[in-house]
């Protein structure tokens, strides 16, 4: 199943974007740029039951970022304990598979997409 690209959660006294920061560091290898995010969806909650029966009850702000350099020249580094595989992935199509075929996304990351809808926040 595909999913957004990373979760946690934030400590104690840690904004969202640091905590976001952390995250896909840890998960990803990827050092993002703070000055280059946003939180977009701050009051996002879900209740979910995946198709392994996994229960999601949670609040989670949802974050983008852009990158510095394009992504095919950006090197991942994924936590083999956290992540199975990863894909560049337009937009445009992960929206249209949100809204064609949700059953191959998480419940809650076609939540998130379909509340964005066709046109992702843009970050400068």
């Amino acid at each position: 199943m595909w999913t957004n690209t990373c979760c946690g959660h934030p400590r104690v006294g840690e904004t969202i974007i640091d905590a976001a920061v952390r995250r896909t560091h840890q998960e990803l290898g990827l050092d993002l740029d703070p000055r280059r995010m946003r939180v977009v969806l701050p009051d996002f909650s879900y209740r979910a039951t995946d198709s392994g029966g996994i229960v999601e009850d949670e609040f989670c702000p949802v974050v983008v970022a852009r990158l510095s350099l394009p992504e095919e020249l950006v090197e991942l580094n994924p936590d083999p304990d956290e992540v199975e595989e990863v894909a560049w992935v337009g937009w445009q199509d992960m929206y249209g598979l949100a809204r064609s075929m949700p059953a191959l996304l998480s419940p809650w990351a076609v939540e998130q997409m379909l509340e964005f809808g066709p046109d992702l926040p843009v970050v400068r």
